[in-house]
């Protein structure tokens, strides 16, 4: 869920004016730039702004917070039946009203609230209403949440025992706790020795798999140890494991054990975590970035990433419920760019000294013809995926029609055809789905592209030519009966043209099929295995097209 109030930092260290900041808390907030950008100043903002009322910050002054209060809220200190006094006039109507859906800017030092401005306000902010708004603004909703910081600084060491729990910034305390859980009768082990070790084989496999974790007590010194079972190793020590294994345990330490605990719900926490791409080779980050966000969104908590990782960009940009904040040096000053368009993906790859074959080339690509046949194989993908695989995150679309691989005839000059596959294998992992374009049985295949497509492909891509006349042969009766409200129809037959047969069954007289995208998305709303299941060869194709996407993502 997204908080509907930001924050802005200005005239701070490095930032002058123009400053950085989010309108809104999504449920992840990547903040990305070269190190000593100014991507710490802007994590303390974030801890001042989820603080606890008596804690001050340095940078306090410098953080101006943006944010609506409802009517409800606006009432209790605006009250219709009140006049006069310090403001002229009906208190309500002629002063509160007026900043219903208005967004209000604000800071808070020393323990005040001064109220900047209101936005597309038509006339002056007076002084009292600026007290009023003040002091329901000193009380607002975000004080629910409680901020968490796991700092670039860290370290899991081996500890003393204690019974008190504390999980510091920099990781003191996470030995304790976890020996606490499992060796405590009064704490739930579990949540340890099962949630978080299936959390952390999660991240981990294929590479890796953990088969226990537990804990060891050396008395010559008095500290206790933390130890990784593996098959065929037996326990290893964590102070024998790399730090990139000891930054996922202490961000899972803290996303699954700290509510318990704290005692506080998991959708009351805005989590801050530094730079957790340290030490992690890439397909980890993005196993540990893809379990942030999808345990952010079922959880309902806020998480905040400071990186310079291009895995990051690659797997939020685009993202609903994520957003990237580029915190990059211009004209003297550093300023901040939310990313929400594709040259501005570009402009932040630069910026960190990214290569276009490092980044720019996606996972994988998925070759169509055209936005219907997209709809279709997203659809597709995510039923027998199972909801695993995302376009964005896991592929990406290009559309080839009309260039020459969607014009193959017997006259096509094979130096065009050589130049187009040339093109697909920029990236080495791809797949390429085309109709075959047979009106019978016995009709050609697209022979010479797909020969072509087939020598370079290698293990790692593929070609898709359907057995049908095009990808529509493979609609069920079923969606064509709901989207038209006609029941009792034929299949479509392999070879027929999806607009006869709409024709043929009374479902439209128009000479040609037309609109395909937004028919796709209506059709394909409707599929399952199940009902497609009327053509075998589309599992076959599908369970071949899943296996690449996870070779691509492994």
């Amino acid at each position: 869920m997204t908080i509907d109030m930001g924050f802005w930092v200005r005239d701070f260290r490095g930032f002058k004016s123009a400053g950085a900041g989010f309108d809104v808390v999504k449920p992840v907030n990547v903040i990305v730039g070269k190190n000593n950008i100014g991507k710490s100043s802007l994590v303390a903002a974030v801890e001042h702004m989820f603080r606890e009322n008596a804690i001050q910050y340095e940078i306090a002054e410098s953080v101006e917070f943006g944010g609506e209060l409802t009517e409800a809220e606006l009432r209790s200190n605006f009250r219709g039946e009140h006049a006069g006094g310090d403001l002229p006039g009906n208190h309500w109507w002629d002063h509160g009203a007026r900043f219903i859906d208005k967004r209000i800017v604000w800071r808070e030092y020393n323990n005040q609230v001064e109220v900047l401005q209101v936005l597309d306000l038509s006339d002056r902010l007076m002084d009292s209403e600026k007290v009023r708004l003040g002091t329901l603004l000193s009380t607002f909703k975000r004080r629910k949440y409680r901020h968490v910081r796991l700092d670039a600084d860290r370290d899991l060491i081996k500890e003393g025992y204690s019974s008190a729990l504390s999980l510091q910034s920099n990781g003191a305390g996470a030995t304790n706790i976890i020996q606490n859980y499992i060796n405590s009768s009064g704490l739930d082990r579990g949540l340890v020795q099962v949630r978080l070790l299936t959390a952390l084989n999660d991240i981990f496999t294929p590479d890796i798999v953990f088969s226990e974790i537990v804990v060891q007590f050396h008395s010559d010194n008095n500290v206790w140890e933390i130890y990784l079972g593996e098959d065929g190793k037996g326990l290893v020590p964590l102070s024998a494991s790399g730090s990139g294994l000891k930054t996922v345990i202490l961000t899972l330490l803290n996303l699954l054990v700290r509510p318990d605990f704290d005692d506080k719900k998991i959708d009351n926490y805005i989590f801050s975590f530094e730079e957790l791409e340290n030490n992690l080779h890439p397909t980890l980050q993005r196993n540990l970035f893809s379990f942030l966000l999808a345990y952010a969104q079922s959880t309902g908590c806020h998480i905040f990433l400071t990186t310079h990782s291009q895995v990051a960009i690659d797997l939020f940009h685009g993202e609903a419920d994520a957003q990237i904040l580029h915190v990059k040096k211009q004209e003297g000053e550093v300023l901040g760019v939310i990313l929400d368009d594709l040259n501005r993906g570009y402009s932040v790859l630069d910026d960190l000294g990214a290569k276009a074959s490092d980044i720019l080339q996606a996972n994988g690509i998925i070759w169509v013809e055209g936005p219907s046949d997209r709809v279709y194989l997203n659809k597709f993908i995510d039923l027998w995926g199972e909801g695993a695989y995302k376009e964005g995150h896991h592929y990406q679309f290009i559309y080839y029609g009309g260039s020459v691989l969607a014009h193959i005839d017997a006259g096509t000059p094979d130096t065009d055809i050589q130049e187009a596959v040339s093109a697909i294998k920029i990236n080495r992992n791809f797949i390429f789905a085309c109709d075959s374009d047979r009106k019978s049985k016995n009709g050609k295949l697209k022979n010479r592209v797909t020969e072509l497509l087939d020598a370079v492909a290698g293990g790692r891509g593929y070609v898709w030519v359907t057995r049908c006349r095009e990808i529509e042969n493979y609609i069920p009766k079923e969606c064509f009966e709901l989207e038209y409200g006609k029941f009792g129809l034929p299949q479509i037959s392999e070879y027929e043209y999806v607009q006869d047969y709409l024709r043929n069954n009374h479902l439209s007289q128009a000479g040609s099929f037309t609109d395909k995208h937004h028919k796709a998305v209506k059709f394909s709303e409707n599929f399952s295995k199940d009902n497609l299941s009327f053509r075998p060869e589309l599992a076959v194709e599908m369970t071949a097209i899943i296996e690449r996407l996870m070779m691509w993502n492994s």
